[in-house]
């Protein structure tokens, strides 16, 4: 595969933004089935994009990224400021043709988890040091499918930061938190659920009922072995490790180690590079088809846990998570985030969060990698505080 198709160049045209701003809103209501959209606080957004505007500060937009929907939701609510998003190389492979239009035109700079690509960090490191625009990324380095609940941060965001405390100028994170109120009833999304898993939901607790029978689901579908004791959490690590492992089995991965997370990057990317290749073999693409299931199916399942639902509001954690469980049935078919059931005639709610001065907390004494822990701490704290004052406010 070329260089240009796995991360091609941003080519910034200002008409093509006019035109995304011009047709955002019809595309969130009729593609993304967003009726309203709502920036909380929109002060504190335009006052840090204005202060990056007038040269005062660089700015790194830290978003919770839990839907699909979230990048459109934020480009359109940061009015009069555009956005450089960074987005995953796979993305253009699995959203078609009218994305890998638009996001280079966009600006958008194109990156991979674990893998170093020399032109796009260039770019980046240029950025942060005379930018054209703030930098907006998903700090937890993909979707998360929790609103309110942050996830493992990547080691991106603190790089960017890192690039950004060498100018003089103030380095500000901006943590943001994104989630949606959906109109359909929970009955209906349980209905739905019983449906496709074939199975009937009884009792007092029946969405405890459907996370736990999913896993069921899950390993019958596969014939993998679901464990039979433990708690929620355990059965589904098993289950995921179960998985990667058929995947990496097959995809010739020799390497097992690292989190769940850094697997499924592994298995992710090497399906797509054998996918997405100039000089495609039929074998390996069939081979692939059947190994990013196993990955598309622990791409959800990973976050989800019943756990989830003993905090902030019930109505709407109850709704998401069965969302989630729909996504993994969805998987099972073939199917990815682009395929996934999202309700339509929701609201989407943005908060900027306590911006993050960089320059003023962190310690010029501390080492490297102290000064990017110590930073990506701070983002996580920011980001989970934002969440829970969005989910208070909603």
């Amino acid at each position: 595969m070329s260089q240009d198709r796995r991360f091609p160049p941003p080519k910034y045209n200002p008409l093509v933004e006019k035109l995304a701003r011009l047709f955002g809103r019809l595309y969130l209501r009729f593609a993304l089935g967003i009726d309203v959209l709502t920036m909380l606080d929109e002060a504190v957004l335009k006052a840090e994009t204005e202060a990056f505007r007038t040269g005062k500060q660089n700015l790194i937009i830290a978003f919770r990224h839990t839907a699909k929907e979230d990048a459109p939701a934020l480009l359109l609510g940061s009015k009069g400021q555009h956005l450089r998003f960074l987005y995953g190389r796979d993305v253009l492979n699995w959203a078609g043709r009218s994305t890998r239009f638009l996001f280079p035109r966009l600006g958008f700079v194109a990156i991979q988890n674990r893998h170093s690509n020399t032109n796009g960090m260039r770019l980046l490191r240029k950025e942060m040091q005379n930018g054209r625009f703030p930098i907006a990324l998903a700090p937890e380095g993909q979707v998360t499918y929790h609103m309110f609940q942050t996830d493992v941060l990547q080691s991106g965001v603190a790089n960017l930061a890192e690039w950004a405390l060498q100018t003089k100028q103030e380095a500000t994170i901006l943590p943001i938190a994104i989630a949606y109120r959906y109109p359909e009833p929970l009955t209906s999304l349980l209905h739905a659920w019983e449906q496709k898993s074939g199975m009937t939901l009884q009792g007092e607790h029946p969405l405890d009922q459907a996370c736990w029978s999913t896993l069921d689901v899950v390993a019958s579908h596969f014939h993998l072995e679901c464990r039979t004791h433990g708690s929620y959490a355990e059965k589904r690590d098993d289950l995921c490790a179960q998985l990667l492992r058929l995947g990496e089995h097959e995809a010739g991965l020799e390497d097992h180690e690292g989190s769940i997370l850094d697997r499924l990057f592994r298995l992710r990317f090497a399906g797509e590079d054998a996918l997405f290749t100039e000089h495609p073999d039929r074998g390996k693409q069939q081979s692939a088809l059947q190994y990013l299931q196993y990955a598309q199916t622990v791409d959800v399942l990973e976050y989800i846990n019943p756990s989830y639902l003993l905090a902030g509001n019930r109505e709407i954690r109850e709704k998401e998570v069965v969302l989630n469980l729909l996504d993994v049935l969805n998987r099972l078919d073939g199917g990815s985030i682009n395929t996934r059931y999202s309700p339509k005639h929701k609201q989407a709610f943005l908060l900027a969060g306590e911006p993050i001065r960089l320059r003023t907390i962190v310690r010029p004494e501390l080492s490297r990698k102290e000064r990017i822990q110590f930073i990506q701490q701070q983002v996580a704290l920011g980001l989970q505080e934002t969440s829970e004052a969005l989910e208070s406010r909603m």
